[in-house]
């Protein structure tokens, strides 16, 4: 490698010391080096099938790299100034350690399809790993959804009391938003599973290499239909930002209402001492620090989609050096949502629900209103009207006063009026309901797409 470099050839000077810095990845890209082993492995099986490389030096090849990975793990082996990134790190390895062997690697790959095969191999098992996590919070969401399946709570629009519901249908809600983001998971990882492999720079390579070989070696699915497509194609890394971006912006509306649960004005549950923070000045302090921390880092989450987007939109094909970007944005990405997922479920479980707050809060002011108009209409009464009748009614009900009976339109809905919160929740049994028999059923299907 004159130079120091795999692309020193061309060149008569040795680059600048400063240059090199600035231009290497290896501070982000050495997180792929299990991939680029096992795609190193996969190209020697390629080479061996097109009759470049002997069948004999598979195991030598195989050898060294195990030795390289295990290597790097204990701390053992490590880069050199030399190196750009990982892919010059591993080919720099075997070169010393094999000879003309090592030097044979590279025959009919670029690091273009490298790095996009590498990129795509760890998008594919981080989407399995998020999946995972995802699906132990989605479990969490339903065992609590179970046990508060006949807490009843007031339900919000505009952040104003509605109506009464269930706190166990009330998380629900938050489930299958969260499960919706396992199909967007399940997507990037389809999405990812297809190898770059033998795209070469751009135009593939005159040595007649099969994509098909590595990419059965590796356990993709398919291989690319265009090559310059495959080298400069980050959808898929998109794809996975995406579905992350989506999971920190679900759990931060969850985390937003567990802020709101546990404050002083709302009181509906109670943070546990194992997950709740004090003050440093005010020793009276119990703070939700967990959630607002998963509200939080939604934010970089998103930042990290957005970068994404922005760094591919102005790039002209095939591949471009802006694209050594893209790997930071995936791994934030991914390193936030998992943690996030497991904290989110750790902490919905040590929350204490205040079944009587919650229940005053829900029997507070006419929540019933609705259950009233819909009464009405069972009666015969045009909802419009239905619902006029209601309004004025409410403008006018005194909830102090001592009345035996409530007339609307001729209608008497006293009994409406009086029957409690539980008794109006219990009624909602339709499909999707927040009856206890519905939000029983709901917690099925959550649990089933769980997994």
């Amino acid at each position: 490698m004159s130079g120091g470099v795999v692309w020193g050839g061309r060149f008569v000077g040795g680059p600048d010391p400063a240059m090199m810095e600035f231009t290497s990845s290896l501070g982000v890209d050495m997180r792929l080096l299990p991939q680029d082993v096992a795609v190193t492995k996969a190209h020697a099986r390629t080479l061996v099938k097109a009759g470049l490389l002997e069948a004999m030096h598979l195991e030598a090849i195989d050898d060294a790299l195990d030795e390289l990975l295990d290597g790097w793990r204990e701390g053992t082996i490590a880069p050199s100034p030399q190196d750009e990134d990982v892919h010059s790190f591993v080919e720099r390895w075997l070169t010393e350690s094999l000879g003309d062997v090592g030097k044979s690697i590279h025959a009919g790959r670029s690091r273009n399809d490298l790095v996009a095969t590498d990129l795509r191999l760890w998008c594919k098992q981080a989407s399995a790993e998020l999946d995972a996590s995802l699906c132990s919070l989605l479990s969490a969401i339903a065992d609590v959804a179970e046990e508060q399946a006949g807490t009843v709570v007031p339900g919000y629009t505009h952040l104003q009391r509605a109506q009464p519901v269930s706190l166990g249908f009330h998380l629900l809600a938050h489930g299958f938003a969260l499960a919706r983001d396992r199909i967007r998971l399940q997507h990037a990882a389809v999405t990812a599973d297809v190898s770059s492999l033998g795209a070469g720079a751009l135009a593939g390579s005159t040595l007649g290499l099969d994509p098909e070989v590595a990419a059965k070696e590796l356990g993709f699915k398919g291989t690319f239909d265009n090559a310059t497509d495959a080298v400069a194609d980050r959808d898929f890394a998109a794809d996975l930002i995406y579905a992350c971006a989506l999971i920190g912006t679900h759990l931060s509306r969850l985390g937003e209402e567990v802020v709101l649960w546990t404050s002083s004005e709302f009181g509906f549950a109670s943070l546990s001492d194992e997950w709740s923070t004090g003050s440093s000045m005010m020793p009276q302090k119990r703070n939700p620090d967990v959630a607002e921390l998963i509200r939080g880092r939604a934010a970089g989450s998103i930042s990290d989609l957005t970068g994404l987007l922005i760094l591919l939109k102005g790039i002209p094909l095939a591949y471009n050096r802006d694209l050594q970007e893209d790997k930071g944005y995936v791994f934030s990405a991914v390193d936030r949502a998992g943690p996030c997922m497991d904290a989110m479920a750790s902490l919905l479980k040590a929350l204490r629900f205040k079944d009587e707050v919650t229940l005053a809060a829900a029997s507070d002011g006419p929540l019933w209103a609705t259950d009233v108009a819909e009464y009405l209409v069972r009666s015969g009464i045009p909802f419009r009207t239905a619902h006029e009748a209601t309004g004025k009614f409410v403008g006018s009900y005194d909830p102090d006063a001592v009345s035996l009976e409530y007339v609307i339109e001729g209608v008497d809905v006293t009994a409406i009026v009086e029957r409690g919160a539980a008794t109006s929740v219990d009624e909602r049994s339709g499909p999707g309901g927040p009856s206890k028999s519905a939000v029983l059923e709901q917690v099925r299907m959550l649990r089933e797409r769980a997994g």
